[in-house]
């Protein structure tokens, strides 16, 4: 575990330079967005596309299991996108 364990010094601008075996691992290339989250006194950075790919699964994998379609998903967004542009614009939409 203490292999995993590096010091980053954070510079005068608040930057901080992760080490290439850290960036290999984790697919971190340059202009990778990070998730910056604090969970009581430790900072936790998280690759933003990993974990926007898990929640995509996740939600995926939930809505399979209610038996909810993407396609009843788009209808209802549509449907309820008109209907508050009918609410904000009445006469402009097709009512």
């Amino acid at each position: 575990m203490t292999e995993n364990i590096r010091s980053l010094t954070v510079t005068s601008k608040g930057q901080v330079t992760l080490s290439a075996s850290a960036r290999k691992h984790l697919g971190i290339e340059q202009g990778t967005t990070l998730i910056e989250v604090v969970v009581g006194n430790c900072l936790v950075l998280l690759p933003q596309n990993t974990i926007m790919h898990q929640l995509r699964t996740e939600a995926a994998d939930a809505l399979r299991r209610a038996g909810v379609k993407p396609e009843e998903i788009i209808a209802e967004s549509d449907r309820l996108r008109e209907t508050r542009f009918n609410e904000r614009y009445p006469g402009i939409g097709n009512d």
